[in-house]
């Protein structure tokens, strides 16, 4: 399988700046008024497949806080997008412009957001060639503007090249301390989350997880695996009361919007005064899984456009379309996904297989034959399941190259027994 992964930002250097001023007149009554743009462009190839690719590219604002994006680039072959997420495109020939859905317009200076699509290409895609922000190119500097009026006019321009940061550790290397609570607001959630979420150093990425029988009232079966997850910098919206109490919703069959809705409980968290996740979540980068009827719940609410990647444990859709949902909604996926199984003693086996041999987005099929239905989530299998699981989201959410090639490279976890993985797409 191959990959090709590009950044369009400037290299790494030492802080620098030039100032150019042109000076006329008196500046006795000057009104000054100022504003800084800048921004860098990482871009990615995630995945590849004959005559298609997925891409990502994220957006860093380096200069004022920016109020509605719009993201232009031209590719450099015949490459046309059929379908995005996490904003809406328009495509004219090669010109290709992004913009902002209705939840992540807003860009605080430093902050970062992404926009990924999938395209067709008879070619091997490449990176194009320049970005824009607002019609601002992307350099990866800022550039200061100041204008100051009076019988003439005086302009000050000041370039700031940055360090073009190194990518951020693998999060499974994180071990944070975790506070379990209720969601503020909506008793079916139950939340994981850094105990100290400024003490992360970044946004957290966000999981919405269904659980095991469609259990939406009880979440004590997975309180291990997530607070393990959590614990490597996510935040998790679980299924469940806090306390196993009743909350209005009847479990043993899949409600796939309990997901959707978790992921709008996060977006409201993310704006609410006094709330411990005010603006400490990134929204670009959100997930779903969840375990045997949970899975498929997951694996239906991932078609939703904010999702950027799923995994499926112990899961899959059934041949005859059981629950309402046909193997026919794997086509409906847009994003990577990860089918997790057991092995031959799972009941889920022959399901999963079937699952990951169906899909057309880029997938991971992982078998760990020891773990059987439920390893994963609380057996003897649960650590190294629930670190696969960190890893491929790393990989696909954030575009780590450690947890790339534990999850795809032949020395990562295929190398581990008794593992077996196959990837497809990437």
């Amino acid at each position: 399988m191959r990959r090709s992964e590009f950044r369009a930002s400037r290299p790494a250097a030492l802080v620098t700046a030039a100032a150019l001023v042109a000076t006329g007149g008196a500046l006795i009554g000057s009104q000054p008024a100022t504003a800084a743009a800048g921004c860098r462009v990482d871009y990615a190839i995630a995945s590849q497949w004959p005559g298609g690719f997925g891409a990502t590219a994220v957006v860093t604002n380096l200069g004022d806080p920016v109020s509605g994006w719009r993201l232009s680039w031209a590719f450099s072959g015949d490459e046309r997008i059929t379908q995005s997420w996490n904003g809406s495109h328009t495509q004219s020939g090669a010109q290709v412009t992004a913009v902002n859905a209705a939840w992540n317009g807003s860009i605080a200076t430093g902050a970062s957001v992404s926009f990924g699509f999938n395209a067709t290409s008879s070619a091997r895609p490449t990176t194009p060639q320049a970005f824009s922000l607002n019609g601002t190119t992307c350099t990866g500097s800022t550039t200061t503007t100041t204008t100051t009026t009076t019988s003439t006019t005086t302009t000050t321009t000041t370039t700031t090249t940055t360090t073009t940061p190194q990518p951020s550790r693998p999060m499974i290397e994180n071990n944070f301390a975790v506070t379990r609570e209720g969601a503020y607001g909506d008793n079916r959630f139950t939340v994981f989350r850094p105990s100290d979420p400024q003490a992360v150093g970044r946004a957290l990425p966000v999981l919405a997880f269904g659980n095991g029988a469609c259990a939406h009232t009880n979440n004590s079966e997975v309180t291990r695996a997530l607070t393990f997850v959590a614990s490597k910098g996510f935040v998790v919206v679980n299924t469940g009361s806090v306390d196993g109490s009743p909350n209005g919703v009847p479990s043993g069959s899949p409600i796939p919007s309990l997901l959707t809705d978790a992921i709008s409980w996060a977006e409201r968290e993310q704006g609410r005064a006094g709330a411990p996740l005010r603006q400490r979540l990134d929204l670009t980068k959100v997930a779903t899984a969840g375990h045997s009827c949970g899975g498929l719940e997951a694996l239906v609410a991932a078609q939703d456009r904010r999702v950027s990647g799923v995994v499926s444990l112990n899961s899959g859709f059934f041949a005859d379309g059981a629950f309402g949902y046909p193997r026919s909604e794997l086509g409906k996926l847009h994003t990577p996904a990860m089918f997790m199984d057991g092995g031959s003693s799972d009941i889920a086996y022959a399901n999963n297989q079937a699952n990951y041999d169906l899909a057309t987005v880029p997938a991971v099929l992982a078998r760990q034959p020891q773990a059987g239905h439920s390893g994963f989530i609380g057996g003897n299998q649960m650590t190294d399941g629930m670190t696969t699981v960190v890893q491929f989201l790393d990989m696909v959410l954030n575009a780590n190259p450690t947890a790339r090639a534990y999850i795809l490279s032949p020395s990562g976890l295929a190398a581990k027994a008794p593992w077996f993985v196959a990837t497809k797409n990437f």
